[in-house]
């Protein structure tokens, strides 16, 4: 009898594993960034115990599948069914997404951004599913970054030093270095390194984790003492829409459900906890300063919310976003209700997950997606 049970558990083990799923994550920041040792790995455990081993994830780092710019292309063509996203990379795929993360969020509170990104998404932005739908994929797991840093290869502190500098600089804070004297460059995380490396670069705006694990440490040892901002969603579990219609409720369910845990997990994780880790680790390894911002810098950067406004507008409208100022309205409005959920739960991921997931994902129906 032990033996026929045995047997029987093994034919059904053999079962499971036939039938089992794998889908390809294809990673393009290095193996070394939080997302890939952390977060990521711990989602897709979470869904293949969710699932019953249903969905079993295999994560490909260091951009071996698809670059940056080319991750949206790759998981629509099913070329890879995940990756991470970044919105503004290919702005006029998704408009709706690129021009949420063209705002600049005021001060520093990545929770607060992040949650309202999702459920400005998923609950009162239709077309941002919609232009997602048309790109055969779905952007789950959205998170924000640290409030981005000022960091350059000689001193920051006021305007006057920025003026004529070539500053890596995406989204809005494209225009807050325009406005400010330089030349934005928007280029991609990895593509900025070389860029610092040959002197094409004299500055970034980028947050403090990244000195570490794009070396930008290495060459921007100067880093302003002002919060830019927070900006969302960079969608860090953007999927293919083909592969989530093809699964069972169950497993979709748990799709979602990681999508919770990765905003939560990634953006307290390494934007909060190990952005200022790190940022302590690069002044003792590589002496990266803290620069003190002039009166005038700081100025810019406290009036520069209201300054964007029309710009936005603007971008929203040449993208072809139906209703630019609704869009920007709504958005803020979820940050300002979610940033006192964030006081509340700070940086406790298990209750923050809990939380977007009761919020926002348990008010999803899978099959409007």
């Amino acid at each position: 009898m032990t033996k026929t049970l045995t047997l029987g558990a093994a034919l059904a083990l053999m079962a499971t594993t036939a039938s089992a799923q794998t889908p390809i994550y294809g990673s393009w920041p290095p193996a070394s960034d939080y997302l890939n040792t952390d977060t990521l790995p711990e989602a897709f455990a979470m869904i293949s115990e969710a699932t019953g081993g249903s969905l079993e994830w295999e994560l490909i780092a260091g951009g071996q599948l698809a670059d940056g710019r080319g991750t949206l292309a790759a998981v629509t063509d099913d070329l890879m069914q995940g990756g991470l996203q970044i919105p503004v990379y290919t702005p006029e795929a998704m408009p709706n997404l690129t021009l949420l993360y063209s705002i600049v969020v005021p001060g520093d509170d990545p929770m607060a951004a992040a949650a309202a990104a999702a459920e400005t998404i998923f609950l009162n932005c239709p077309e941002c599913l919609e232009e997602a739908r048309e790109n055969n994929v779905l952007p789950l797991g959205g998170f924000a970054s640290a409030s981005y840093r000022l960091m350059c290869t000689e001193p920051p502190a006021s305007l006057a030093d920025r003026a004529g500098r070539r500053i890596r600089a995406t989204g809005g804070y494209g225009e807050m270095a325009t406005l400010g004297g330089g030349t934005p460059m928007s280029v991609t995380l990895t593509e900025a390194v070389g860029l610092l490396q040959r002197g094409g670069l004299d500055c970034l705006m980028a947050t403090r984790e990244w000195l570490q694990t794009y070396g930008y440490g290495e060459y921007a040892k100067y880093v302003t003492d002002l919060p830019l901002g927070n900006a969302a969603p960079a969608v860090g579990f953007l999927i293919n829409h083909d592969l989530f219609t093809g699964l069972s409720a169950d497993e979709q369910a748990a799709l979602l459900h990681a999508s919770a845990f990765i905003t939560a997990k990634h953006t307290i994780g390494n934007y909060v906890l190990r952005d200022q880790e790190s940022f302590e680790n690069q002044q003792e390894v590589n002496g990266v300063e803290l620069v003190e911002p002039a009166d005038d810098l700081r100025a810019m950067v406290e009036g520069f919310a209201d300054h964007d406004r029309a710009r936005l507008i603007e971008v929203g409208t040449r993208l072809g976003v139906s209703d630019p100022e609704a869009l920007i309205e709504t958005y803020l409005a979820a940050v300002d209700r979610w940033r006192p959920v964030s006081a509340e739960l700070g940086t406790d991921i298990e209750a923050w997950t809990q939380r977007l997931w009761d919020e926002v994902f348990a008010q999803v129906d899978p099959s409007s997606l």
